[in-house]
C-alpha cells in the first residue's frame, strides 16, 4: 500500500546497480553440465518450538486433547518447514527442563515461565495456544510468538476438527502459512539495523502480501514509517490495520496513540493511550509511558493516578516519582511537589542534574509557602547551573528586584532576557526614574516584541511627558493577540476619551491623536461601544477643523473637516447599538455635513 510512496525516496543509482548485478549473474551463469554447490540459506537457521496447549476448562479429557495435540503438531511441522531455515526442537527438551525446574512434565505454563523455559533451550520462536470443545470439534486458538520480543505475536486462524491429527494437521498449515512473511519482515528488520527505512518499509510491504494477516510485520512497517516524512495518516491506517487483526497488539496500540496525537485527536489519543494502560499493568516501561502521555495531553490528574498505582505495584521509581512531581506542579499541589522535589533533589541524580526540574523545585517552594527554603535552593542552582538566565531570575524574584547589585549583575550576566530590562524598569519606575524606566521598557520590548504590559508602560511614560503622538505609534505596534488583544483595546479606549477630554477646541493636533486612538481600538475588536466612541470624537475634531477653516477662510481646512467626517459617517453605517447615544450623534452628524456643505459652497469656489 505505501510502497509506491516510499520507493519515490530510493536513489536511482541503486536501482540501476539492482540491474547491473543482474546482468551480471546472468552473463557468469555456470556452463551446461558443471554441478554447482546450492547456495547457502539467507538467515541464520531459526529453532522453533511447540509449547504444551493449554486446555479451556480442567476436564481430564481436554487436557489430554491437548498434550497429544502438541505432540501432534511437532510431527506434522516437521513435514511442512524447510529444515535448512528452521530446526523443529524436540518436546522432550522442554519436558527434560521442566523436570530439571521442578515442574511436572504435564505442567501447563504461563507466559512468563513458558518464556525462560524456551529461552533456556535456546528457542526463538514459539508456538502455544488454547484448546476448546464445541460441539463433536476441538476448537483452537493458536499463536507463533518471537521470543526475543514477546509482545511480537502472530496470531493464527481458528482452526476447528473433530480429532487431534486433523487439528494438527490444520494447525501445521496455518503456522507454515504465517511463516511466509518471515523472509521478508527479516529483510525489513535488517534494513531498520542499517538505517535503511525505505528498503525496510519496502520489504515489510512484501512480508505482508505474502501473508496478508501479517501482524509482526506490519510492526516493522509501523517502524519503517516513523521516518520524519510519512504522513501520520499512513501511520494510523496501518496501526488499525494491525489492531484489526490483533487488538492485543502493543506496538501498533502505541503506534495508534501517538498518530492521534500528532493528527490533534486528544480524545481519541486519551482513550487508545487508556487501552494500552490496562493491557498492560503489569509494564513498568509501558506504564510510564503513558503516564508520559498523559502529562502531554493535560490530563494530569489521570497521570498522577497511574504513576501512584504503578509504584504501588513496582515500588519506589525515580522515573515515577519525577513524573507524579511534574503531575503535581500541573495540579498546583504545591506542598506535594515541594516535598517530592526535596526526596528527588537527595535521591535522584538524574533530577540535580536537569535545570528544568530545578526551576519547577523552586517554583513549588516559593508558592507552597516556603520562601527560606526556595531562596535557598535557588542559591544553589544559581551555582549548579551558571548558565540558566531562568534560575537566576527566581533567584532575583526572591532576593527582591529592588537588589540593585543583583539586578545589574544579572543584566551584564543576561544582556538578551528580557524580563531582566522588565525588572529593571520597574525598580526605576518605583525610585521616581522616570527616564531609566522608558529606556529599559524600550530595551524590554526591543528583546521581546510580544511583551504587551511593557508596550502599555512605555505609552504611560509617553503620555506622562505629554508626547501623544510618540504614545500613538507606540501602540501601535503592540502585539494584539489573544488577551494581549483585549488589554490593549481596553486601555487604548481609556487613553483616547481621557485625551480628547482634555484636548478641548484649542488642540486639534491632540484631537487627531485620540481619534486614531479610538479608530486603533475599534481595529482591533470592532463593537458598538469602539464605534460610538469613533462617531462622536470624529465629529468633535470635525467640528474643529470647521471652526479654524471659518477662520482663516481656507478651502483645505473644509476638505480636511470633510474627511475626518467620513469616520464619523463609517461607523455610523456599521451600527452604534442601543445605549450608545445614536440618535443624538446620529443628528449632530447630519447637522455637522450640512455645515460643511455650507462652507464649501461658500470658501471652496471653483475659480
Amino acid at each position: 500500500m505505501f510502497a509506491p510512496t516510499l520507493l519515490r525516496v530510493v536513489p536511482a543509482s541503486l536501482l540501476l546497480l539492482a540491474g547491473l548485478a543482474s546482468s551480471a549473474t546472468a552473463q557468469t551463469a555456470p556452463p551446461t553440465g558443471v554441478r554447482v554447490a546450492p547456495a547457502g540459506p539467507e538467515f541464520v537457521r531459526q529453532a522453533l518450538l511447540v509449547a504444551p496447549f493449554r486446555p479451556d476448562t480442567n476436564t481430564p479429557a481436554l487436557a489430554n486433547a491437548s498434550r497429544e495435540l502438541a505432540d501432534a503438531l511437532n510431527g506434522r511441522l516437521d513435514r511442512h518447514i524447510d529444515k535448512r531455515e528452521t530446526q523443529l526442537l524436540e518436546t522432550f527438551r522442554l519436558k527434560n527442563v521442566l523436570l530439571e525446574s521442578g515442574y511436572d512434565r504435564n505442567a501447563i505454563l504461563g507466559d512468563i515461565e513458558l518464556r525462560l523455559m524456551a529461552k533456556k533451550i535456546r528457542a526463538d520462536e514459539v508456538v502455544f495456544g488454547r484448546v476448546s470443545r464445541q460441539g463433536a470439534n476441538y476448537v483452537v486458538a493458536g499463536r507463533v510468538a518471537r521470543l526475543r520480543n514477546w509482545d511480537m505475536q502472530q496470531p493464527l486462524p481458528v482452526v476447528r476438527a473433530p480429532n487431534v491429527g486433523q487439528l494438527a494437521e490444520r494447525l501445521a498449515e496455518e503456522v507454515a502459512k504465517a511463516r511466509a512473511q518471515l523472509p521478508g519482515l527479516r529483510r525489513c528488520e535488517n534494513a531498520l539495523v542499517a538505517r535503511d527505512k525505505a528498503t525496510a518499509a519496502r520489504e515489510a510491504t512484501r512480508a505482508i502480501q505474502a501473508y496478508p494477516t501479517a501482524v509482526i510485520a506490519r510492526d516493522c512497517l509501523l517502524s519503517a514509517l516513523f521516518d520524519g516524512h510519512t504522513s501520520a495518516d499512513s501511520v494510523l491506517t496501518v496501526a488499525n490495520d494491525a489492531l484489526r487483526i490483533d487488538s492485543t497488539n502493543t506496538f501498533a496500540g502505541v503506534a495508534r496513540a501517538n498518530a492521534l496525537e500528532t493528527l490533534n485527536r486528544r480524545n481519541d489519543a486519551l482513550v487508545q493511550w487508556g487501552r494500552v494502560y490496562a493491557a498492560h499493568t503489569d509494564s513498568l516501561e509501558l506504564g510510564a509511558i503513558v503516564v508520559e502521555a498523559r502529562l502531554r495531553l493535560q490530563q494530569p490528574d489521570s497521570a498522577l493516578f497511574n504513576a501512584q498505582a504503578l509504584i504501588a505495584h513496582f515500588g519506589s521509581n525515580a522515573e515515577l516519582q519525577r513524573l507524579s512531581f511534574r503531575s503535581q506542579l500541573a495540579m498546583a499541589q504545591w506542598k506535594a511537589a515541594a516535598l517530592l522535589g526535596d526526596s528527588l533533589a537527595l535521591s535522584d541524580s538524574i533530577f540535580r542534574a536537569d535545570s528544568n526540574y530545578a526551576t519547577r523545585h523552586v517554583e513549588a517552594l516559593r508558592l507552597s509557602g516556603d520562601s527560606l527554603a526556595a531562596l535557598e535552593t535557588a542559591v544553589r542552582n544559581v551555582r549548579r547551573f551558571p548558565g540558566d538566565s531562568r534560575l537566576y531570575l527566581q533567584y532575583l524574584q526572591l532576593l527582591g528586584s529592588e537588589n540593585t547589585v543583583a539586578l545589574q549583575r544579572g543584566l551584564e550576566r543576561f544582556p538578551d532576557v528580557s524580563t531582566l530590562n522588565v525588572l529593571a524598569a520597574n525598580a526605576a519606575r518605583r525610585t521616581g526614574n522616570r527616564g531609566a524606566a522608558m529606556r529599559a521598557t524600550r530595551e524590554a520590548i526591543r528583546k521581546d516584541s510580544s511583551l504587551t504590559p511593557q508596550y502599555l508602560q512605555l505609552a504611560d511614560g509617553y503620555f506622562d511627558e505629554q508626547r501623544a503622538d510618540s504614545a500613538l505609534f507606540t501602540l501601535l505596534r503592540a502585539p494584539r493577540r489573544g488577551e494581549q488583544a483585549e488589554m490593549l483595546r481596553t486601555y487604548v479606549i481609556a487613553r483616547g476619551v481621557t485625551l480628547l477630554r482634555t484636548a478641548g477646541d484649542t488642540a486639534p493636533a491632540t484631537q487627531q491623536v485620540a481619534v486614531r486612538m479610538l479608530v486603533l481600538a475599534d481595529s482591533i475588536d470592532s463593537r458598538e461601544d469602539s464605534r460610538a466612541y469613533v462617531a462622536a470624537a470624529s465629529l468633535q475634531a470635525s467640528r474643529t477643523q470647521l471652526v479654524t477653516a471659518s477662520r482663516s477662510r481656507e478651502c483645505a481646512g473644509v476638505r480636511s473637516s470633510e474627511e475626518t467626517l467620513k469616520l464619523s459617517a463609517d461607523a455610523i453605517t456599521r451600527g452604534l447599538g442601543e445605549g450608545t447615544n445614536a440618535t443624538e450623534i446620529g443628528s449632530a452628524y447630519e447637522a455637522m455635513k450640512a455645515a460643511i456643505d455650507n462652507a464649501a459652497k461658500t470658501l471652496c469656489k471653483e475659480p
